[in-house]
């Protein structure tokens, strides 16, 4: 039985990210057919800031190269601190989709201290020329993450310890509750932003808010993977022919692992479990065409279709 797996959210060069060597993910990838990064999996915008000349930060393409010696493709879904890493913003399975988050409100990351300049920066561009897909629109989201991080120099979060990184999480106070607020609405603003662009999938696999969970919300499971910061945790999602699970991923030594299957929703009957098997062979196809890189494939076929 053929089967993908979902992750999201690794932060990889991030300070407060668990994972410090990316080969520690291997066992995550035992027993898949595909591996799908979704979004957020190096901290690439940050890359070019001057405080990394003498430290690089790891990219996406060193993530290629790791992930390339598990002997599974991988495909890599672009978040708002890795919009670079693939031009791919969007993978539709049948009647799920999977898509990072960051394209769920307005101004990103409203919970962040750059909330109102990637507010600015998207409405600049939003209408020029205005978006005709979602897959349009996570561009621009894209774009405008890039745009506000070149413009800005006041948040960094490799430079600090975790003690910095919490005092700049918990301040201002009203933060923390723009965070829960956010938490809440997550699933809502999802659902409703995909609605926008002729999007009703039964199920949605997001990352983004790093809380996560399971909610449904107007006919769609919202399916949020969360992260691999210290908490809430993270959670990968495998999908099959014939069902959906929810697994919980732990941290044990100097290796990550599936852990406990949270819950296993059978697909309905007329599900399209071609789609599964479409999505493996194109993602196989690209890597063997483009070694580590997935970049081309987009303009090259859509997968999953």
């Amino acid at each position: 039985m053929s089967r993908i797996r979902i992750i999201s959210d690794l932060h990889w060069g991030h300070k407060a990210s668990l994972v410090r060597d990316a080969d520690t993910l291997r066992p995550i990838s035992e027993g898949a057919d595909l591996l799908v990064f979704n979004g957020d999996s190096v901290e690439e915008k940050y890359g070019k800031s001057p405080k990394h000349i003498n430290s690089p930060l790891p990219t996406g393409d060193q993530l290629r190269a790791i992930a390339a010696g598990w002997g599974i493709p991988t495909l890599f879904i672009t978040g708002n601190h890795d919009p670079l890493i693939s031009e791919h913003h969007v993978l539709e399975l049948a009647d799920i989709l999977i898509t990072h988050g960051d394209g769920s409100f307005s101004s990103i990351t409203p919970w962040s201290q750059q909330a109102q300049d990637l507010e600015d920066h998207l409405k600049r561009i939003i209408d020029d020329p205005p978006p005709k897909s979602l897959h349009d629109y996570l561009g621009k989201i894209k774009k405008a993450a890039m745009e506000t991080q070149l413009d800005s120099s006041r948040y960094d979060p490799t430079v600090w310890g975790r003690l910095q990184i919490l005092f700049r999480a918990a301040c201002p106070p009203t933060r923390v509750l723009k965070i829960i607020s956010c938490w809440k609405k997550m699933p809502q603003v999802t659902v409703n932003r995909l609605k926008e662009f002729g999007c009703s999938p039964r199920i949605a696999i997001i990352g983004h808010t790093h809380k996560q969970g399971m909610t449904s919300y107007a006919g769609t499971l919202v399916i949020n993977t969360g992260s691999f910061f210290q908490w809430p945790g993270a959670l990968a999602v495998d999908i099959t022919e014939k069902s959906l699970e929810v697994i919980s991923i732990r941290k044990r030594r100097d290796s990550f692992s599936l852990n406990k299957r949270i819950t296993e929703i059978p697909h309905p009957d007329g599900f399209n479990s071609s789609a599964i098997s479409r999505a493996i062979k194109a993602c196989t196809e690209m890597q063997r065409a483009y070694g580590h890189s997935n970049e081309s494939l987009a303009s090259k076929q859509k997968i999953g279709a």
